[in-house]
């Protein structure tokens, strides 16, 4: 394969990674090919199963999404999260998720289940609805391309209670970044709490959410704010390793 078919490859990926489900003839465009070299160049992937056909529209597929996973596990603060949060999932009894951005996607990337399995088949890298999740909502507060995506994509409402908005969501951005904390109270799955705080670098930048999903009757208002400080040093003590891992794992040891 010569390089410039490969570098083809890898801007299919990217643009469907940005822009999700898209078409041969967008993609044609994209490409700067004749239809006919896009849709061969479509259906090789396809058949690798990098990509996956649905209806009219292709879509990144098993493979691809595998192999971003194992990427990601690589990153730092994917393995450095891990410890962190199966105790916070063991403590709490909730299931624990970490959640990346990639691009403009939201992805989660790790699940620590609880003791009170709320049984959704979330699969990982799959991207999240920005508009509807805690976790979407969260890197949209903190990072201006991604709240920009999200007014820019289609923003469904998947249930009654979820805003679609730009003026509800700029509020709802606005309220995030006051109190540290972004909650979705059954606006991506009806009786679904979803609360998401933010993991940092070390130059400030949201890299990570730590993310909890409980049902709303398991989830006692009166325990939101310990279950929330619980999230913070949870994140808290990422960020603390991610800067200084060797410090960490001395502690850790100790």
């Amino acid at each position: 394969m010569d390089s410039q078919r490969l570098g083809r490859l890898f801007d299919v990926v990217d643009h469907l990674a940005e822009h999700g489900p898209t078409s041969v003839s967008q993609l044609s465009k994209r490409l700067g090919l004749p239809l006919s070299s896009t849709h061969d160049l479509l259906r090789a992937m396809v058949e690798a199963k990098a990509l996956h056909l649905s209806g009219r529209l292709y879509g990144l597929g098993p493979r691809t999404i595998r192999t971003a996973i194992n990427v990601l596990d690589s990153v730092a603060v994917r393995r450095v999260a891990a410890r962190h949060l199966d105790l916070l999932a063991e403590t709490t009894g909730y299931d624990v998720y970490l959640a990346v951005a990639a691009g403009t996607r939201v992805v989660y990337v790790s699940r620590h289940p609880g003791s009170q399995h709320v049984n959704l088949d979330i699969p990982l890298g799959r991207s999240l609805f920005l508009h509807s999740t805690a976790v979407g909502k969260l890197f949209a507060a903190y990072r201006p391309e991604i709240a920009d995506a999200m007014l820019r994509k289609p923003r469904p409402a998947l249930t009654p209670q979820t805003r679609t908005s730009p003026a509800e969501l700029e509020r709802d951005l606005a309220a995030i970044r006051k109190r540290g904390v972004s909650v979705s109270r059954g606006e991506s799955l009806r009786g679904v709490l979803g609360l998401a705080t933010p993991v940092r670098d070390q130059s400030g930048v949201v890299v990570a959410a730590v993310h909890v999903s409980a049902l709303r009757t398991a989830l006692p208002a009166r325990e939101l704010g310990a279950l929330t400080t619980a999230m913070h040093e949870t994140a808290a003590a990422v960020e603390a390793e991610l800067v200084d891992p060797t410090a960490a794992a001395d502690a850790h040891a100790g």
